[in-house]
């Protein structure tokens, strides 16, 4: 410390030349402060680790696709069976069959084709322009409620709609001969006779149909009875128009006009 540099404040080897101490300067002067000198770490050559290439990882095998087994021919296509032949239409069970040449029809089932067109012919016969004339008609001996029942109580509207009931009645009773006859045939299916409470057509719809599929035939009465269906209806719309028109042309004939 003789250069005429001042060093720093710090721990200094021990000028006294104690390699194993070290003394303080206070910037100035040694005191009398002593510590021992911090020990030297030694210093250590690791020799240089030579580089490797990096190993690229090891992938599994693809798996082989399994080889498809070879078949000696294609199969065969088999032809879906012809309509009316054995089909499943009952949960799964195949519908029974009659023996060939058993009867489709019944005297009953025909009636029941033709009831409708005899219950519809007395309409045509039936006066109805009169009917309206009555109806529009009123006088001063009739009572409110005999003029409002008037319409009802007509002798011809009675008959027609009492024939029309017993007609219905009929065409249920009719079915129901059907279905027995077609037991003693041997159908072991059968359409019910109570669907004719909604309809007589419904009834040989149905019974057509499953006749059909036990004997391969048996349209011929669902036909026919589609046809006479379309055929009176066209004929009382017809008629009904026609009538009403000349009970209107009439009512305004004869009405009293004053001036």
């Amino acid at each position: 410390m003789s250069d005429g540099r001042v060093a720093p404040a710090g721990w200094y080897p021990d000028p006294s030349g104690d390699a194993a101490a070290q003394r303080w300067w206070d910037g100035g002067r040694w005191t009398e402060h002593v510590a021992p000198a911090a020990p030297v770490a030694p210093v250590h050559h690791v020799a240089p680790v030579e580089s490797v290439a990096p190993i690229a990882p090891a992938y599994a095998v693809a798996p082989v696709s399994p080889v498809a087994p070879a078949y000696a021919a294609a199969p065969a296509y088999v032809a879906a069976p012809a309509y009316g032949g054995a089909i499943a239409p009952y949960g799964g069970q195949v519908a029974p069959k009659v023996p060939a040449g058993t009867p489709v029809d019944t005297v009953w089932i025909w009636l029941l084709v033709a009831l409708p067109v005899f219950a519809a012919l007395p309409l045509f016969f039936w006066d109805f322009e009169g009917y309206m004339a009555r109806s529009m008609s009123m006088t001063g001996a009739m009572s409110p409620i005999e003029s409002a029942l008037g319409p009802y109580t007509d002798p011809a509207y009675l008959a027609l709609t009492l024939l029309s009931w017993l007609v219905y009645g009929v065409s249920v009773w009719i079915a129901y001969l059907d279905t027995a006859a077609l037991k003693r045939l041997g159908y072991e299916r059968r359409f019910h006779w109570a669907w004719a409470f909604l309809s007589s057509i419904v009834y040989v719809i149905g019974r057509s149909v499953v006749v059909r599929r036990q004997a391969g035939r048996g349209y011929a009465p669902m036909w026919a009875a589609i046809a006479l269906t379309v055929v009176v209806t066209i004929a009382v719309i017809v008629w009904t128009f026609v009538a009403i028109a000349n009970s209107i042309s009439t009512a305004i004939g004869t009405y009293p006009y004053s001036y």
